[in-house]
């Protein structure tokens, strides 16, 4: 009486441990699919402000420069960055930075690398952060649906940098927002490319920071 019931377990053992191999193979094919095939399908697509916007056509703004193109993690992000400058050639910078993949960067240690890629540009202009900065809740801003914005205060570290002449501390302000960017339809499958778009202030003062705010509100 015994003996069918040990075969029924045994049995489902075995289907069982049949369905996780199956799984486990599923699980690797895509993972080899996304490494080979990713870098392949992500596009690049720029983040800029169009030459309309307010304060580019009365040249209170100048850009777009430094227009750049890169990739990181073996070609899985595809990396556009432009900048732009107040007239003034002193007071202001926006830096505009497009990261696109197919993940969704929203949902992996999404701030600390926010945090990370500003303190990389903020050295790349010769500025030290100061402290650990803080979370803006501006609703004032027209922007995407799910943006962030964090603040800094920092110092010039290098008298020939863009602000070296600057006595006053640099503010750093980063807004960031993810979006769905755009459909790729890759051997009959549609995949889903996402658009991390990072824009960081550089500015020595509050009408520059606003200034800089509504040419990042206008950003296509």
């Amino acid at each position: 009486m015994e003996e069918p019931e040990l075969r029924v377990g045994g049995w489902e053992k075995e289907g069982s441990s049949r369905w996780l191999k199956r799984i486990f193979s599923l699980i690797m094919i895509f993972t080899l699919a996304f490494l080979l095939v990713g870098p392949s399908i992500i596009n690049y697509n720029p983040a800029y402000v169009p030459s309309d916007s307010l304060y580019l056509e009365n040249g209170i703004w100048n850009g777009p420069f430094d227009i750049d193109y890169s990739k990181e993690f073996a070609g899985h992000l595809k990396i556009s960055s432009v900048t732009y400058e107040s007239s003034d050639g002193a007071s202001g910078k926006l830096k505009i930075i497009s990261i696109s993949s197919l993940a969704n960067l929203g949902d992996v240690d999404y701030q600390n690398r926010i945090v990370d890629k500003v303190k990389e540009e903020a050295k790349n202009e010769q500025l030290e952060i100061q402290g650990n900065g803080k979370i803006l809740n501006d609703e004032n801003v027209e922007l995407p649906f799910g943006f962030n914005i964090y603040q800094w205060e920092s110092s010039v570290i290098q008298e020939d940098s863009f602000f070296g002449d600057s006595l006053e501390t640099v503010i750093i302000k980063a807004i960031v927002w993810n979006e769905k960017d755009q459909n790729i339809l890759e051997n009959n499958n549609l995949l889903s490319q996402y658009q991390t778009v990072l824009c960081i202030i550089f500015a020595t003062d509050g009408t520059t920071i606003n200034q800089a705010t509504e040419l990042v509100e206008d950003v296509i």
